[in-house]
C-alpha cells in the first residue's frame, strides 16, 4: 500500500514538473507576445558581439545570484551540495516567469525538500535574500545617485535615508532577527564575514546587470554604467512590488526605459530594455538547463555505480 502511495505521488510530481516547466515557458513568451518584430528590429541596431558580451555579463550575474541564496540557505543551517543546490535555485527560479510572485518561492521548497531541507526554512531563505536584495540593489542605487549618476532629481536627504536604511538593513542583528522569526526551529545564524560575502556577491551581480546595459547601448562609458546600476536596481525594486507580474513584466521595463530615456533617447531605450528582458530570460532558461542536466548525470552515474556495487557484492 505504501509503496503505490510512493508511485502515485512520484507520478504526480513528474505531472507537476511538466505542467510547472510549460507555464514558465508559456508565459515567458506571452512577455513578449506582439513585440516580435519590435525585438527583431532591436536586435539588428546592436551588433551581435555586444549582445553576446551583455548576455555573458547576464549569466554572471545570475549564477552570483545563486551562490549567494545557497550561502543565506547555509547560515539557516542547510547547506546542500554544489551541484544539487545549483539545481534547486537555477530550476526553482523559473517560477519567477508565472504571475503571483510565490511561485520560485514553491518551487525552491518542493526542490529542497528533496534533500531534507524544511519547506519553511527554504521559504525563509528566499523571502530573507529577496529582504537583502532589495537593501543591496537600495545601496547601489543611492550610491550612484549621490555621485550624480541619475535623470531623476531626489533630494539627497532622502537618497542618504536610502543609504543608511539599506546598510542598517544589512547587519547580522537585522538579518538574523527577521530570519529566525520567518524559519523557526532552523534560526538564522549568519556572520557579519558571511553576510558582508552575501552583499558583495549581489553587488557584483547588481554590477553585471549593468554593464549589460552599458554594453547594449550605442556609446558605453563610465558613467552610463552608474545610471544604468542605478536604473537597473531602482527598475527590480519596482518590479517586486508588482507581485502579479511574472518577473515584473511591464512595471520594471516601463521604470527602466524611464529612467533610461533621457540619456539614450526614448528608441534606444526601449530597445536595450527590451534586449535586456530577453537576455535575463535566456540566461534563466540555460542556467536551469545547465544545472538540470549536470544535476541528473550525476544522479544517474551515482545509481549506476550503487547498482554495481550492490551486483558485486551479491556475487560475492
Amino acid at each position: 500500500m505504501r509503496q503505490a502511495e510512493s508511485a502515485a505521488r512520484r507520478r504526480w510530481m513528474r505531472v507537476a514538473r511538466w505542467a510547472f516547466l510549460a507555464l514558465v515557458v508559456a508565459f515567458a513568451w506571452w512577455g513578449l507576445w506582439g513585440r516580435e518584430d519590435e525585438l527583431l528590429e532591436a536586435l539588428r541596431s546592436i551588433s551581435p558581439w555586444r549582445v553576446l558580451a551583455a548576455l555573458a555579463l547576464v549569466l554572471v550575474g545570475i549564477a552570483a545570484t545563486g551562490s549567494a541564496w545557497l550561502a543565506l540557505l547555509g547560515a539557516f543551517g542547510r547547506r546542500l551540495p554544489g551541484t544539487a543546490g545549483r539545481a534547486v535555485f537555477f530550476l526553482g527560479q523559473l517560477g519567477k516567469y508565472i504571475p503571483g510572485g510565490v511561485w520560485s518561492m514553491g518551487a525552491h521548497a518542493e526542490l529542497a525538500r528533496a534533500h531534507d531541507v524544511p519547506v519553511r526554512t527554504t521559504v525563509s531563505t528566499s523571502l530573507v535574500f529577496l529582504g537583502v536584495n532589495l537593501a543591496t540593489g537600495g545601496l547601489v542605487a543611492s550610491v550612484c545617485a549621490l555621485l550624480g549618476a541619475t535623470t531623476v532629481d531626489v533630494p539627497r536627504w532622502v537618497l542618504w535615508s536610502v543609504l543608511v536604511g539599506a546598510l542598517v538593513a544589512l547587519t547580522p542583528p537585522v538579518v538574523n532577527r527577521g530570519g529566525s522569526l520567518l524559519a523557526g526551529a532552523d534560526g538564522l545564524r549568519v556572520t557579519v564575514g558571511v553576510l558582508a560575502r552575501i552583499a558583495a556577491v549581489q553587488t557584483l551581480t547588481w554590477s553585471c546587470y549593468a554593464a549589460a546595459l552599458t554594453v547594449l547601448a550605442p556609446s558605453p562609458d563610465w558613467q552610463l554604467l552608474g545610471l544604468a546600476a542605478g536604473a537597473f536596481t531602482a527598475s527590480y525594486a519596482i518590479g517586486v512590488l508588482v507581485v502579479v507580474a511574472p518577473a515584473g513584466l511591464g512595471a520594471r521595463d516601463v521604470t527602466l526605459v524611464a529612467l533610461l530615456a533621457p540619456v539614450l533617447g526614448l528608441p534606444t531605450a526601449t530597445a536595450v530594455a527590451l534586449v535586456t528582458r530577453v537576455l535575463h530570460t535566456v540566461g534563466d532558461l540555460l542556467l536551469a538547463l545547465a544545472a538540470w542536466s549536470v544535476a541528473r548525470r550525476r544522479r544517474v552515474g551515482t545509481d549506476g555505480q550503487s547498482a554495481l556495487e550492490y551486483h558485486m557484492s551479491s556475487r560475492a
